[in-house]
Formats: C-alpha cells, sequence, structure tokens
C-alpha cells in the first residue's frame, strides 16, 4: 500500500510516497487518519465477517522508518478481534470482538481513546449473526498508553 502526500495550499501531490506493508496481500485497510505530521492510524483488516473474521486490527504507522526497512513503521495499537471487557458490557464476556468486514472508521476522541465504526453495508454484511443484516455499530477502545498526538488531531 502506499501513502502520497498531498500539499494542501498548493492542490496537488508532492511526489513524497510512504510504503504501508500489509501483514498479509489478502488484506484491506479500511481507513487511515493523521495522528501528527509524521504518524496515522491504520485499520487493518482481513476480508471476513462473524465466525470467518480472523484479522481486525488498528495500528499506528510511522513515516520516519526508523527500522531502515523501506517501509512505515507499525505499531500494533488494538486487536478488535481480542478487546478486554472486564464488566461484559453488551452482553459479551470478558473478550469483545469486532467481528465486521466494513469496519470503516477510526476517531481520535483524546489522547487515549478511539472511536471505531463499522457500515454494515446493509442488507448485505451479516458480522454478528449468520444470514442476519448487521446493524451498524460503534465502540469506543481506550489505549493502555497516550498517542501523544497533535491536539488538531481529535474529533
Amino acid at each position: 500500500m502506499r501513502f502520497n502526500q498531498f500539499d494542501r495550499k498548493a492542490g496537488k501531490y508532492t511526489g513524497k510516497r510512504w510504503t504501508y506493508r500489509l501483514e498479509s496481500p489478502a488484506h484491506a485497510i479500511g481507513d487511515a487518519i493523521a495522528v501528527d505530521k509524521h504518524r496515522f492510524l491504520v485499520i487493518e483488516r482481513d476480508g471476513g465477517q462473524g465466525e470467518t473474521a480472523r484479522f481486525k486490527r488498528i495500528y499506528l504507522a510511522d513515516t520516519r522508518d526508523r527500522n531502515g526497512d523501506g517501509a512505515m513503521d507499525k505499531t500494533l495499537v488494538a486487536d478488535l478481534m481480542d478487546l478486554a471487557n472486564p464488566r461484559k458490557l453488551g452482553g459479551f464476556g470478558t473478550t469483545f470482538t469486532f467481528p465486521f468486514q466494513t469496519i470503516e472508521d477510526v476517531v481520535l476522541l483524546d489522547d487515549r481513546t478511539l472511536a471505531v465504526l463499522n457500515d454494515n453495508n446493509f442488507p448485505f454484511s451479516s458480522g454478528r449473526t449468520a444470514g442476519k443484516a448487521d446493524d451498524n455499530e460503534f465502540i469506543t477502545v481506550r489505549l493502555g498508553e497516550r498517542l501523544h498526538a497533535d491536539p488538531r488531531a481529535f474529533f
């Protein structure tokens, strides 16, 4: 996957590019939002839904390529298939999953809280119950550590 720099003032691409390396060629990016000048939150997901969903993650990707491998550095921020749910919210157990094919939005609410949204593509998706159209869902995810984001990135 390529990220291309766009100069809003000039109204054109600068020619500067970065490579984002997917964990699998079968994965897709659901969304990518800027956290600051060098970092992005990226939803990387497989095409599965419901019981076939295996990989739904949010990474913090950094354009500075500190390890020199030619790709953006990636740090796992949230595994949406294995979220802690100690209060068993929503009638789920101590682990909550977000098993949708169409996880397409991430929003930075504050320096430690993300909103993650599913577009259900009604009536075609069935992530929670096989054969039953999904509701649109959103969750908030409290991160273990601050992102130290640019305050302009908050919703």
